[in-house]
């Protein structure tokens, strides 16, 4: 039985660590081939093009923790501490990616989207939607707190909203003066934000 290729995973793994690091346009293909260690050919095989591969890294990183998506699946049996959970585990995701570079590279819907908002909509249309999907995923959790009296707020449509915009925010300034820890002293804030009485 033949070895089973990783070269689609090891491509996907360096654009996300590249495009994170310094953006979309600055990296070429062949920057790509070379710190996921295949050939052109491999990579073409796979992805048609670079803004094929873009589109696919978008589709991957709107949780970098996995959290969100298991409250799709089922909402917590302790919202509260499902959010504080979140919050550390964001935390440490980008602790082990400053540990490694040596720099916070921020949020990277937030910096693509920055990069691309003039330029390609397709992107801009994909970063969208999966922002909504981050704010459904905290709304299903602020609802759930609510009904379990740990949280309360008129609109948890709104304060997911709020919550999203601000951990993103978050993240932007944390890479703008390198320094993560903004993200542990507001964890109190962003709780207050999701209704925490």
């Amino acid at each position: 039985m033949g070895r089973t290729s990783t070269a689609r995973d090891r491509i996907l793994s360096a654009a996300s660590l590249l495009f994170h690091e310094r953006g979309y346009h600055p990296v070429g293909v062949a920057e790509l081939c070379s710190v996921a260690s295949v050939n052109k050919g491999s990579f073409y095989y796979f992805f048609p093009s670079k803004h094929e591969l873009l589109l696919e890294v978008l589709s991957q990183s709107w949780d970098e923790t996995g959290i969100l998506e298991s409250w799709e699946e089922q909402v917590p049996p302790s919202p509260t501490g499902e959010l504080r959970r979140y919050f550390r585990e964001l935390f440490a995701c980008h602790y082990a990616s400053w540990e490694a570079t040596g720099h916070v590279n921020g949020s990277l819907l937030g910096n693509l989207a920055a990069e691309l908002s003039s330029t390609d909509n397709e992107a801009v249309t994909v970063v969208k939607a999966l922002i909504m999907r981050q704010q459904n995923a905290f709304k299903t959790v602020i609802e759930a707190g609510c009904n379990l009296k740990e949280l309360s707020t008129p609109d948890s449509t709104k304060a997911a909203t709020t919550l999203v915009a601000c951990i993103h925010g978050l993240l932007m300034l944390a890479k703008i003066h390198n320094n993560l820890s903004i993200l542990p002293t507001n964890e109190s804030h962003l709780l207050r934000l999701a209704g925490k009485l």
